[in-house]
């Protein structure tokens, strides 16, 4: 079974991720972990508090946007059933409150807000990104055309 973690410190938030085999099993937990949204690009993971039987299922299909705010403050358990990459959109301080969603579609952009390529190349007002390429947003608007990525914006409130 292999795990790979990995972090990223941005300028207003910190990205962390994984990916790893089937069928692995991982914990992480406050104070190390502040993610408050999972994006998963590839697999299915199962993530839950330890002893409990409620669990949220982050799938690529079908879950992959997922706030976890409930989960802040929680010892956390990972579980893979497939060969999964996934990342988490973390606060640098914790009591910031972000909001977080998918790009379906064209926007307007404010000045707290930020975008986040996890997979693809999608095109955003005529400029190509890629996976883990992200940018600071202005009040305008962005023109989208997605080609299938996967692209999330993050909102401080």
């Amino acid at each position: 079974m292999m795990i790979q973690k990995f972090i990223k410190k941005c300028e207003e938030f910190v990205l962390c991720g994984g990916y790893g085999d089937a069928n692995g099993i991982f914990t992480d937990g406050f104070p190390d972990n502040n993610a408050i949204y999972h994006i998963i690009t590839k697999g299915c993971v199962k993530m839950g508090r330890p002893f409990e039987s409620k669990f949220i299922e982050l799938d690529a299909k079908s879950n992959n946007f997922v706030d976890v705010k409930d989960y802040l403050y929680s010892q956390r358990v990972y579980t893979s059933s497939s060969p999964y990459h996934m990342f988490g959109f973390n606060a640098i301080d914790p009591n910031q409150m972000w909001d977080g969603r998918l790009v379906r579609d064209s926007f307007d952009g404010d000045d707290n807000s930020w975008l986040i390529c996890f997979k693809g190349e999608p095109i955003i007002n005529n400029i190509l990104l890629k996976p883990m390429d992200y940018a600071k947003l202005k009040n305008k608007h962005y023109d989208v055309y997605l080609n299938d990525a996967l692209v999330g914006v993050f909102t401080k409130v």
